[in-house]
């Protein structure tokens, strides 16, 4: 069966998720645009239509990568160390997520939302240094109603 030639979506996903894994932040539009050799208007609709598909989030001016899940493009309370790279997760599990991506020891400190005690969610060796519970407030078939808050 022959492999469907890539599209432009999928070229923008990617280096997208690439510039995460790579630098810790999401390129621009127009970054984006320049690496791929593409008319700027082209990449915009791309970001678009991939928040659009939920494939990321998008910040209110339709440009800027918000999430592409597990990273975070803003700052928030989940701080992923690794290879001297820091990485923003949007929640606890994402910070797994990130470590899973990377495929390599991650360093994770974050704060209880609850209580505000400190959470090792580092991970050695493929494993999770710590123990304990993930607990979800939002039932995962509800996350997409309001995934900033979820």
């Amino acid at each position: 069966m022959p492999v469907p030639c890539p599209t432009l979506n999928d070229a923008v996903r990617s280096l997208i998720y690439g510039s995460f894994v790579e630098t810790g932040r999401a390129p621009s539009a127009a970054e984006t645009a320049a690496a791929l050799s593409v008319d700027p208007t082209r990449t915009e609709r791309a970001y678009r239509d991939l928040g659009n598909a939920h494939a990321m989030v998008l910040a209110p001016d339709g440009l800027t990568v918000r999430m592409a899940h597990p990273f975070s493009g803003a700052p928030t309370p989940y701080v992923v160390t690794s290879a001297g790279i820091s990485y923003w997760a949007n929640c606890a599990w994402d910070t797994l997520g990130i470590a899973a991506i990377l495929g390599r020891d991650t360093e994770a400190i974050a704060r209880c939302p609850d209580c505000g005690e400190s959470i090792d969610l580092s991970v050695q060796d493929g494993k999770v240094c710590a123990s304990g519970v993930i607990h979800f407030v939002v039932p995962p078939r509800r996350f997409w109603d309001d995934i900033g808050y979820t």
